[in-house]
């Protein structure tokens, strides 16, 4: 995997080289017509300084050529020049006069009039410009003098222009290169900074990240705090589901292995079975107990988990559920029976709303045994569950919602536990829970309000 120093360097330095290739294609055509210009110029000025050397004789111009016309042309690379005069009069063709005969010739133009075309001559690429000069005579006399001059000197002029352009430009992009890394490491060193302070932080020191940096490290820096929060919360359950299985789950071994050994003293075979259904019920109560200490620690950190919810049917869910509590109910001589108005769609996990109902339900069942108990499921996502049991006296509806609370005098064997379970569960659903009295005044009725789906698919 590249590092992202080396990624900035890329994405910065490409662009750079880029741009100086563009700029030396630019270079290349400004400096081309720079330079063509300024031979252009000397081409005009020598063939003016020709036919200002054009005289008349008789009804023939003849001309003198003066070596300063072609000395102008001389350069450091020793460009070869060619001329050639020539005229032309009404009933003639081209006359020749003086220079290279055989010098390639321009296309026509009025008098005063001057073309410049490239052309071929003995096999080398030339320049020529052709000035058209009105002689005074009559019939008119057209005098057509051509200056060639071969192209190496331009070219090489160009190239030397450009040779030095692009050494200072690549110059300024080494230049750039060096400072595109200052700056880049520089701009890294809060990164290094934030590494180096977790590195040397324990596996036990999960405290908030104590660092400023510039605004883009701000949302690493609050990510990580977020994640470090979530563990310590989740260590904080763990702790705590250890520290209340030990305390909660002491007694009730110690209870079993007394017992166990109790029944193995036992000759008798009647005592034998008393002791051992002793030991069958306190079994079966500190099963129930585990459970639900697992279910609690599995309702703690469910918070964390929104994301992960799924669209779902809280009635399916206590219907089954129900359905599933009907033989213990029926054991402790309870009638359960199940209502609903039709499907109740909610955002959440199925297996958390079924340990919600069930505690539910277990709990009517035990505080009422040979009682009758309703399962109601309403719109919008409200879950009622009621029973006509003793109830729950007012002051003490806060109270039952504490771990392993139980009022004075409360009969069955619960561990304190359902209801402590049942808010875990609903608050991390983003639910409400209360408690009120039962039909009549009697007996309990809970009421679990769950957020509404707001999506048009319904439950699945």
């Amino acid at each position: 995997m590249r590092s992202l120093r080396s990624q900035l360097l890329v994405w910065l330095l490409i662009p750079l080289g880029l741009l100086m290739i563009a700029g030396a294609l630019l270079a290349r055509l400004t400096v081309q017509t720079g330079v063509d210009s300024a031979y252009d110029k000397s081409l005009h000025a020598a063939a003016l300084a020709i036919s200002e050397h054009l005289r008349m004789s008789g009804s023939r111009p003849v001309v003198d050529i003066p070596p300063v016309a072609l000395e102008m042309l001389d350069t450091e690379d020793q460009d070869r020049v060619f001329y050639s005069v020539t005229y032309r009069a009404p009933g003639q063709g081209d006359v020749f006069m003086t220079g290279y005969d055989d010098l390639p010739r321009s296309t026509d133009a009025p008098a005063g009039h001057m073309v410049f075309y490239d052309a071929s001559y003995r096999g080398e690429p030339i320049r020529v410009v052709a000035l058209y000069t009105a002689m005074p005579a009559y019939p008119p006399v057209i005098v057509v003098t051509e200056v060639a001059q071969t192209i190496a000197g331009r070219q090489a002029l160009v190239r030397s222009i450009l040779a030095q352009a692009m050494a200072q430009q690549f110059i300024l992009l080494l230049l750039g290169a060096a400072i595109v890394w200052l700056g880049v490491t520089r701009g890294l060193a809060p990164l290094r900074d934030l590494s180096r302070e977790v590195a040397r932080r324990t596996a036990t020191d999960l405290s908030p990240i104590r660092h400023t940096g510039p605004e883009e490290v701000s949302p690493l820096i609050s990510a990580i705090d977020q994640l470090m929060a979530r563990v310590r919360e989740a260590i904080a359950v763990q702790r705590r589901f250890v520290a209340d299985a030990s305390h909660q789950l002491r007694t009730p071994l110690a209870v079993l292995r007394t017992e166990a050994e109790s029944a193995l003293r036992e000759e008798e075979p009647a005592a034998m079975r008393r002791a051992l259904a002793q030991l069958r019920d306190h079994s079966q109560a500190t099963s129930h107990l585990a459970s639900q200490l697992l279910s609690l620690a599995r309702a703690e950190p469910a918070a964390e988990g929104a994301a992960n919810f799924e669209a779902t049917d809280l009635a399916r869910i206590a219907r089954e559920t129900c359905a599933a509590l009907v033989p213990e109910a029926v054991r402790r001589g309870a009638d359960l029976g199940f209502e609903c108005d039709g499907p109740a769609p909610i955002e959440g996990e199925p297996m958390l709303i079924h340990e919600l109902v069930a505690n539910l339900v277990d709990n009517a069942t035990r505080y009422a045994p040979n009682g009758t108990i309703t399962v109601r499921v309403s719109l919008p996502s409200t879950l009622v569950v009621e029973d006509d049991g003793p109830g729950i006296p007012r002051s003490e509806r806060d109270k039952v919602f504490e771990r392993f609370y139980r009022m004075r005098g409360t009969p069955g064997d619960g561990a304190g536990l359902g209801l402590a379970i049942v808010r875990e569960i609903a608050g991390a659903h983003r639910g409400t829970v209360e408690l009120d009295e039962g039909p009549g005044g009697k007996g309990l009725r809970v009421v679990v309000r769950f957020p509404e789906r707001c999506s048009k698919d319904g439950a699945h």
